[in-house]
């Protein structure tokens, strides 16, 4: 050892994590299951979306009409399908419903593409280029008209009755894929964690690393080194989503992901840091492989039920569970994609969750203390509270 790691015997154990998990098949293969999930998260929006028969448009009048079927014949494909409605507020509520994709309607120089929270470019830019081909028609068939006049009413303006983000679908993908990567990525690792801890048990090497380093540096070196991992395979799943956007054309969902990560990241290093403290307590409770079905189902529970919380649950119990330390960690940066949070509510949740995530490691630490060395059977959470420091 030299002078840092005998100043820092913890720094060595997380060095040591390190580079066992990334000879591991194991993590390496459950880090390419996730690649995989998320890449279908990521495309698979995309592909409902672009699903279906012809895009609806709903119009007012015959003049619409026909840019409409301009801009059919000139998109290829499936093209577009007109909705006749009575007047403007008959072709609000069709957009509003979602029976059409958009509405084209007179403007006071052209047309008025409406939509609900969001326009297809696709659309918005196939009927401007045909509105712009029927106006010149129409007006190339007057005679002695300037540039201007020949360009007039031809102007096309996009309003948005509900300005969002992002379309519903899209959004509910990346909630759950938010959800998602915390779940998945604080069971795969603490699963490991606890593995990994009654391994030393069983084959002594932990009495020989007792001998050598404070439990206390064994257990901060586990947690930090995992956390290292854990933090470089989102960094890796980040990589992948942002392929699959840019592949997809679905670089606009960037810009509103974009500032919700680095709060995700915040939520995620806390609520991790808490859990590797839970998981590795499982792995010192136990003796054998055998009794990490019962030492881990408490740290399974606590991730599950916010998982599904999270993903499922109404508005309000989403709401509450946002401030709930770890739930926190899956719902609150779900809301922040999906609704308009002032910035006060996810501070408070970080504030609690750091609260939390300091009284669970203490609390952590000293039954790892208390329980690491014991061997011969397993021991319960209670049991191993009221055990005395050694």
């Amino acid at each position: 050892m030299n002078g840092k790691t005998l100043d820092r015997p913890w720094l060595l154990i997380a060095e040591r994590e390190i580079t066992t998990k990334l000879r591991d098949k194991t993590f390496v293969g459950s880090t390419l299951v996730m690649l995989l999930i998320v890449m279908v998260a990521t495309i698979l929006p995309a592909l409902i979306i672009g699903k279906g028969g012809a895009d609806k448009i709903a119009v007012v009048d015959e003049a619409a009409t026909k840019v409409v079927q301009q801009a059919s014949t000139t998109k290829g494909g499936k093209g577009y399908e007109t909705v006749r409605a009575a007047d403007r507020p008959a072709a609000e509520k069709l957009v509003t419903d979602g029976d059409v994709k958009a509405a084209l309607l007179p403007g006071t120089d052209g047309y008025v593409v409406l939509g609900k929270d969001q326009v297809d470019s696709g659309i918005e830019s196939g009927l401007r280029e045909a509105a712009a081909t029927v106006g010149t028609q129409a007006n190339a068939a007057k005679a002695g008209l300037t540039p201007a006049e020949l360009h007039a009413g031809t102007k096309v303006e996009l309003q948005l009755l509900k300005p969002g983000p992002l379309p519903d679908l899209v959004s509910h993908f990346v909630k759950i894929g938010l959800a998602l990567v915390f779940y998945m990525t604080a069971l795969g690792f603490g699963m490991m964690i606890a593995q990994s801890v009654v391994q030393e048990k069983e084959s002594r090497v932990v009495e020989i690393l007792a001998a050598s380093v404070p439990i206390r540096s064994l257990l901060w070196g586990k947690v930090l080194g995992n956390t290292v991992l854990a933090l470089t395979q989102i960094v890796v799943i980040a990589g992948a989503a942002l392929i699959g956007l840019l592949v997809t054309d679905q670089a606009a969902v960037l810009e509103v992901v974009a500032p919700v990560a680095g709060w995700f990241v915040v939520f995620f290093v806390l609520g991790f840091v808490a859990l590797a403290g839970l998981w590795a307590v499982a792995g010192s409770l136990a003796t054998r492989q055998e009794d990490l079905g019962s030492t881990t189902l408490p740290g399974q529970m606590i991730l599950m039920i916010p998982f599904f919380f999270s993903v499922f649950a109404g508005g309000s119990a989403t709401k509450i569970a946002s401030f709930v330390p770890i739930a926190s960690s899956m719902s609150m940066p779900g809301r922040m994609l999906t609704e308009d949070v002032p910035v006060w509510e996810p501070l408070l949740a970080i504030l609690i969750l750091l609260l939390a995530t300091v009284l669970i490691i203490r609390l952590g630490a000293r039954l790892y203390e208390r329980t690491l060395l014991q061997t011969g059977r397993r021991l319960g959470y209670r049991e191993a509270i009221a055990l005395k420091a050694s």
